[in-house]
This record gives C-alpha cells, structure tokens and sequence, in this order.
C-alpha cells in the first residue's frame, strides 16, 4: 500500500513539472511572436537632426532655403500641400504608380515611406523641387517631386550624389 502511495505521488510530481515546463514553453514563445508584431522604426530625432544640418549646408551651397515638413503644420509647396498630396493625389516613379506615404519613423507602412520632406519653390509660378526622404526595400532613397499643378505627381531618384550619400550615412548610422 505504501509502495502505491508513494508511486502516485511521484507520478503526480513529474506530471506537475511537466506542465510547469510546458506552460513557460508557451509563454516564452507567445513572447516572441508578439516581439515580431512591432515594426522596427528607421527614422529619430537624432536622424533628423543630422538630416536639417545636411539640408541647411546644401541649401547654403545652391544658394536656396529649403522648408522643412515639421509634422504638424501642413507644409504648402508651389503645387501641392503635404503630408495631404499623399491621400488626394497619385505619385507616379518612372510611370508607373507607387504606394507612398507619411511614415515619420519609417515604420514600412507603403512601399516608399517618407521620413522628411524639405520644399524650396523656384517661383511664384508653380515651379518647386520637393524632396522625400524614403525608406523602401530596406535602403534610404531620395524621391524629387518637381511636378506642376495637377494629381498626377511624377517623382524622379535624386541624382544628386553629395544629398544621396548624406542620407546614406545618416540612415546606416555613420557619422558625417
């Protein structure tokens, strides 16, 4: 009689272990799948701020003052206001139509997420040259929107190589 009760309570023992384990098992996975919901975010205040010191030298060295979108206030370009151009109008690179959109802290919600944006109008007349800053497929791309009145923006890839690689730098960290 002793030998069974003592049998059974071994036996329950190891039973009470196993599920111990089994239930942290399952946290400890739960934990980790929640962990890979949470978008990483590419984009800070400390990026940010390296990016207006860059803008602030290039517009000294073309002679140009850009204005920057803060976030808040709508930022009103020669042709368009931003962040709202992104809702109303159809942003096209090389002809053909792109998902872009406001993401301050490059959380991957389009396929081209806009960071910052910095506009300096030519003229009265509609002329402007209109930067995006982009996160898309994992690598920093500078969009230009140089586009006239109308819903249909064409965007074209910066081909300016001191901008590029400025932002290059901010976005994998390195100093500049």
């Amino acid at each position: 009689m002793k030998k069974i009760l003592l049998m059974s309570v071994v036996a329950l023992s190891l039973i009470g272990v196993s599920a111990c384990s089994n239930s942290s098992n399952s946290t400890s996975n739960n934990s980790t799948k929640s962990s890979k919901t949470v978008p990483k975010k590419h984009w800070d205040k400390k990026k940010d701020q390296k990016l207006a010191k860059e803008m602030d030298k290039y517009g000294n060295n073309k002679k140009q003052t850009y204005t920057k979108y803060d976030g808040k206030n709508k930022l009103t370009t020669a042709s368009r206001i931003y962040p709202d151009a992104f809702k109303k109008d159809t942003f096209k690179l090389n002809g053909k139509k792109i998902s872009i959109g406001w993401s301050p802290q490059g959380e991957h919600h389009y396929d081209y997420d806009v960071m910052a944006i910095y506009n300096h109008d030519l003229t009265k007349n509609g002329q402007h040259k209109t930067f995006l800053f982009c996160w898309h497929k994992q690598k920093p791309i500078v969009l230009v929107d140089e586009s006239s009145k109308g819903n249909v923006v064409n965007l074209h890839v910066s081909q300016d190589k001191s901008l590029n690689g400025s932002f290059s730098n901010i976005m994998n960290g390195e100093n500049i």
